[in-house]
């Protein structure tokens, strides 16, 4: 059985990645009840675009997954450009997602950066530092399950009581203080 991570960033206050880890046999019953997320007619349910409302719901939908979404934050400070620190962000990631289990990864579409995020993850199996596991850039549109992620990286930016809130579902938090080697 394989475990998929959906990961997106807040570049709020620094740069940071959530990440949502969910074990294969649980996907198509969580995207259910991630689409469950959405108001009205919406095609996607974007957090920073929600009403103080849809926040609070679907924050107490998040919480009861707690035991099939362990929720991952990888985070560097206001210390360096934004390309260096999501690429550290994206190889610190990538080593945790590889350390447990992770075979497939789907980031949040970005298209300036997708590039860049590609040639981390590759060098990393490349040189034998991760072992080997499907990637790839989705829009949030088409993957439900990249709202968790979204939310997670709000909900942790925020801070006080919506971290708070979250933390049941942290299983990882890391703050990487330098660039990868690549990045310097």
């Amino acid at each position: 059985m394989g475990r998929h991570l959906y990961s997106d960033e807040s570049k709020v206050d620094g740069f940071r990645f959530a990440g949502a880890v969910v074990d294969e046999d649980d996907l198509r019953r969580l995207r259910r009840e991630v689409l469950q997320w959405r108001v009205g007619h919406a095609r996607r349910w974007h957090t920073s675009k929600e009403k103080p409302e849809a926040r609070k719901h679907a924050l107490r939908r998040l919480v009861r997954l707690r035991d099939h979404v362990d929720i991952v934050i990888v985070e560097h400070a206001k210390t360096h450009p934004e390309y260096v620190a999501r690429e550290a962000c994206v190889d610190a990631l990538a080593r945790w997602a590889s350390d447990h289990g992770v075979t497939h990864w789907t980031l949040e579409q970005d298209a300036p950066v997708e590039y860049r995020d590609r040639q981390t993850i590759a060098m990393l199996m490349h040189t034998g530092e991760i072992h080997r596991m499907t990637y790839r850039h989705e829009a949030g549109a088409a993957e439900p399950l990249l709202w968790i992620a979204d939310f997670a990286a709000w909900l942790w930016t925020k801070g006080g009581s919506y971290r708070e809130a979250l933390e049941p579902l942290v299983v990882h938090h890391e703050v990487v203080r330098e660039p990868t080697r690549r990045a310097a």
